[in-house]
């Protein structure tokens, strides 16, 4: 019997004739093409326009978009509010070298809708944001080192690039992971002012930060809302755990931020000294941002006595990502969470029912718009398991759903609907994975 994953580049081949010359003439100038996150195989489809829930792709083909740029495009393609935004910037002019006051306005709501950020500063990535929040961590505290989760990715900086996704023969004990260096490149030494914690085990989590907490700056901490089983009792007890050692407790929401209008730290009911943003908030266009409690973020103040802290970059806060992202806020309301959630539970309700009538072993993860799917029997409540997840069905299933005009995550594993998608949309693709499992 032939592979099904063979069949079905097959056809995808032969449906991506523009898409496979464009791959090739771009393999002469980019390594790989395109970036890491967007290639899957045999090559990735280039994109020609998107318009609310549909993208295009040019070879004429319209999907619908259940990947949403990694989870960042939370209102759809082209929304009026957010077109008109940047058009009215654009005339104005692109940036200026100086403060525009868009920036302001951004900033007040972005403190408005999360009780625990006092100030806030922009920058240009969730990697740029983790970063910053790092620094501050380590001066505010005085202390090197920090903890992470294995299996997070909190950007491609050194001090986080550590077991993002460490071979399971070298990752060590479940209670106990190693440090394990995860890019070519990195300063030799980062992965040792690093301790690596366990995602589902709260004994061990607090074992660890007592055991290390004279030399813990922060512990920084991704829900990995819609990608893992996060407990809410988990990340409260990680909180209680941090403030018991006095060890800061860094949020990352760079995803999560898209399932509340106070991110996912409101759900939870937590309070952490510092977050972490990007994705959403800034419309679609590049942006990271930084904020929380006044004493820690008041390091960047420089207008008096220097500080020694420092947080710029020529793109930062600029005024096209702001516009863009105070108009993509300004859309989402409480009608609009109540939406998007409404037709995430949908969603994760449908694949459930239908992998349990197809007799198909599968986890379906998620909160609020978020989901994503694994192929196994454990729930995944942790890095480890969703490593030995089965991968044989992802590709072909992903693969299959292109073919239908679905686009979600090669992994399947990070999907986030938009404010466009509908009831008949949630259906459709509910019934394109039966017909791809099936398959």
């Amino acid at each position: 019997m032939k592979d099904p994953t063979c069949k079905s580049e097959e056809r995808f081949r032969a449906a991506s004739q523009r898409s496979r010359e464009l791959y090739e003439r771009g393999r002469k100038v980019m390594p790989g093409v395109a970036k890491g996150a967007y290639f899957h195989r045999p090559y990735p489809l280039t994109m020609a326009r998107g318009e609310g829930c549909y993208l295009y792709d040019v070879d004429g083909r319209r999907y619908i978009d259940f990947n949403n740029h990694h989870t960042s495009n939370i209102v759809g393609h082209n929304h009026p509010a957010v077109m008109q935004a940047v058009r009215d910037q654009m005339q104005r002019g692109i940036a200026f070298g100086a403060p525009t006051g868009v920036e302001t306005e951004l900033a007040e709501e972005m403190c408005r809708r999360v009780a625990s950020v006092n100030r806030i500063r922009f920058c240009n990535s969730g990697t740029e944001a983790t970063l910053h929040a790092i620094r501050l961590a380590r001066g505010f505290s005085k202390r090197p080192k920090i903890a992470k989760f294995e299996g997070a990715y909190h950007g491609s900086h050194d001090a986080v690039e550590v077991s993002v996704a460490p071979p399971l023969d070298k990752a060590g004990p479940a209670s106990a992971p190693h440090a394990v260096p995860t890019a070519g490149g990195m300063s030799p030494h980062a992965h040792e002012d690093v301790i690596v914690l366990p995602y589902d085990d709260e004994a061990a989590v607090e074992r660890l930060v007592s055991q290390h907490r004279d030399e813990l700056a922060c512990v920084i901490l991704d829900p990995k809302a819609g990608i893992m089983a996060m407990p809410q009792s988990f990340v409260q007890a990680v909180r209680e755990i941090t403030r018991k050692n006095d060890v800061l407790l860094i949020l990352d929401e760079i995803v999560a931020f898209r399932v509340n209008r106070g991110g996912f730290q409101a759900i939870c009911g937590i309070s952490p000294d510092l977050t972490t943003f990007g994705k959403m908030v800034g419309g679609g266009f590049p942006v990271g941002a930084i904020g929380g409690r006044a004493e820690i973020m008041d390091l960047f103040d420089n207008t008096g006595k220097p500080t020694g802290f420092f947080q710029s970059g020529t793109f930062s806060a600029h005024p096209v990502t702001m516009v863009a992202g105070l108009a993509t806020l300004e859309q989402l309301t409480d009608d609009a969470f109540a939406h998007l959630n409404a037709m995430g539970d949908r969603l994760r309700r449908g694949l459930a029912a239908m992998f349990r009538q197809q007799q198909v072993t599968a986890q379906i993860v998620g909160v609020g718009s978020l989901f994503g799917i694994y192929f196994t029997e454990e729930p995944v409540t942790n890095y480890r398991v969703a490593a030995r997840s089965d991968p044989s069905m992802v590709s072909p299933t992903f693969l299959s759903l292109l073919e239908q005009g679905f686009f979600l995550s090669k992994t399947l594993c990070m999907n986030g609907l938009s404010l466009q998608i509908g009831p008949e949309h949630i259906d459709s693709l509910i019934e394109a994975f039966r017909k791809a499992v099936r398959a």
